[in-house]
């Protein structure tokens, strides 16, 4: 009889924890899970009815956008003029400066993201359009990020955000005294020593339980916070 309530113990622990593994939100594990799966497989509303690839909508191997900064890129760059920035006394970085008015050659890592996400530009815009499908049709004529999606492209549009663009380094952190060293950094990505909207945010898959914010960490118990901030 002990024996028999110790096997049927196990079984309810191993069962528990089988439930509990299968009732957990799911962590994207690649692009193919998230709304940036644009083409015909994606998971979200925009998205194409006849474009099976799933990278064009950024990268192509050939022909892609000539700057060393951004990776084989290939979606049309915004012409916004000015973003704004964000604006605090306690903001120690002197480098914070507006991403607008950027063009190929020195368009930042954040521009990339707001190429889509100021929603001025079509998300099936391309520099390269795929030799397979020259045209991509959006799934309802929808083309263009809309709702909390769309960052905006005012002269406000940043100022209200954590800023972007700005460096990172062993100075700042030392002049701000509640940031921890860079070489400390933890999940978070610095580009050329700089923060921008990926440092955070990682396009192709999520930490987060929920699957929607792109995050390189998750936020329970501010971790995402804590990886840069020593408070």
């Amino acid at each position: 009889m002990y024996a028999r309530t110790r096997l049927n113990a196990g079984l309810t622990g191993v069962l528990l924890a089988l439930f509990a593994v299968i009732s957990a939100p799911a962590i994207a594990a690649g692009i193919a899970d998230t709304k940036h799966n644009l083409s015909v497989t994606g998971p979200g509303t925009i998205k194409s009815t006849d474009q099976t690839e799933i990278c064009v909508f950024c990268h192509t191997p050939h022909d892609a956008i000539k700057n060393d900064s951004i990776p084989l890129w290939n979606h049309t760059l915004s012409t916004t003029a000015s973003y704004g920035t964000y604006v605090s006394p306690t903001l120690d970085a002197t480098d914070a400066g507006d991403i607008g008015g950027v063009t190929e050659t020195n368009a930042a890592v954040s521009n990339l993201c707001l190429s889509c996400h100021d929603g001025t530009v079509a998300v099936n815009s391309m520099n390269n359009p795929s030799n397979a499908r020259p045209t991509t049709t959006m799934a309802g004529g929808v083309t263009k990020i809309t709702g909390a999606a769309n960052l905006g492209a005012g002269s406000d549009a940043l100022k209200n955000d954590h800023p972007v663009n700005f460096t990172y380094d062993a100075t700042l952190a030392t002049k701000d005294g509640g940031l921890k060293a860079p070489g400390s950094l933890t999940g978070v990505k610095l580009f050329a020593n700089k923060v921008q909207c990926a440092s955070c945010h990682d396009p192709h898959t999520s930490q987060d339980p929920t699957g929607q914010a792109f995050l390189r960490v998750s936020m329970s118990g501010s971790t995402l916070c804590l990886s840069c901030h020593n408070k």
